[in-house]
């Protein structure tokens, strides 16, 4: 709301007595007022639905379902986790805990997508987390499930990752693990990005190393062009990597999607679930790749965006609908609802 002063600035003299009085003269005056543009205060989301639209034949069902709680300092403090579909877990929690008035985390308890079932307990893992001065995350630790091919079972071991930035638009995340069921611990991913100054994201590759995961295949994310639409996800005070902070089980993932070309040669699912830019994309490509740098199927997948804005403030999403070169038709839609 604009506020206009108006000064009427008059001389003090003494009136003639003698003289007549004069009307004052009336004038039509239409005064615009500009307003100012606003000001890009933070909307904060409140939940994101997701449904699998598929085309052949046409349905559409929800798939899952994220709710996002704060503090009064606009943190994370928990959000719900429900899945519709017979996998996974039904319903679960992913707790995030703080140290006075620290805008990061130090702790998360996370729901692990791996071992739960819908039809079982829900099992959950505990995230360490170090930053340096700049509040930039530099190390976390947990655990995670590790499959055992002999005994056809899960064991829990050691997961670390340390990141690594370089200058202002390039870092590097190292995922170290068990390499087998009797360790030690290795090397088992890298993440390098590249990204420009306002966090739009210019190029990803990660790297794969365990025989779990194609040894030596790797993923890359590139041809980025952005929309003028903020994301809503990059806002958050848990924002920063291209994998999910939210549960366990993410090994795989680049941007929401393990279902990329490094990891299985099967047609893509175009989930697209994005902690790191700050704006949404309307097209990029996720390709994978063999150790030899051979394209895996001959192609990367172009991933499209399309992209309904709110209505009550037209630069966030209400709703994206995502695909993939090699989803055919089928799609995945996300509806956004804000706080």
């Amino acid at each position: 709301m604009a506020i206009v002063l108006i000064a009427l600035i008059t001389s003090c003299t003494k009136p003639d007595a003698s003289a007549t009085p004069v009307p004052p003269t009336t004038n039509d005056t239409n005064v615009v007022v500009t307003q100012p543009p606003p000001v890009d205060t933070t909307t904060y989301i409140r939940r994101l639905e997701e449904d699998y639209v598929q085309s052949n034949p046409t349905s559409a069902r929800r798939n899952r379902d994220y709710s996002f709680y704060y503090d009064n300092n606009k943190r994370v403090t928990s959000v719900g986790i429900k899945n519709y579909g017979p996998v996974g877990f039904d319903t679960a929690t992913c707790w995030l805990f703080y140290s006075g008035s620290s805008p990061k985390p130090y702790m998360i308890i996370t729901p692990n997508n791996i071992v739960s079932s819908n039809v079982g307990p829900v099992y959950y893992d505990t995230t360490y987390f170090r930053y340096n001065s700049n509040n930039q995350l530099v190390a976390d630790s947990g655990y995670e499930p590790f499959y055992v091919q002999s005994t056809k079972s899960y064991i829990k071991t050691p997961l670390k990752r340390y990141y690594n930035y370089q200058g202002t638009t390039k870092s590097t995340v190292d995922w170290y693990g068990f390499l087998n069921a009797e360790g030690p611990l290795g090397i088992f991913r890298r993440d390098s990005l590249e990204y420009a100054a306002n966090f739009e994201i210019r190029k990803t590759k990660s790297q794969f190393n365990t025989y779990t995961f194609r040894p030596g295949y790797y993923a890359v994310g590139d041809g980025f062009t952005y929309s003028n639409y903020i994301n809503p996800l990059s806002r958050l005070n848990i924002s920063g990597t291209i994998v999910s902070l939210i549960y366990t089980g993410v090994n795989q993932e680049v941007l929401g999607n393990s279902y990329h070309k490094a990891i299985s040669s099967q047609n893509i699912l175009p989930y697209y679930l994005d902690f790191f830019s700050s704006k949404i994309p309307s097209y990029f490509y996720l390709g994978g790749y063999t150790p030899q740098g051979d394209i895996v199927a001959g192609e990367a997948d172009a991933f499209d965006i399309r992209i309904t804005p709110w209505a009550q403030r037209i630069t966030y999403p209400s709703q994206i609908s995502v695909g993939a070169s090699t989803a055919l038709e089928d799609r995945m839609v996300y509806r956004y609802y804000y706080y």
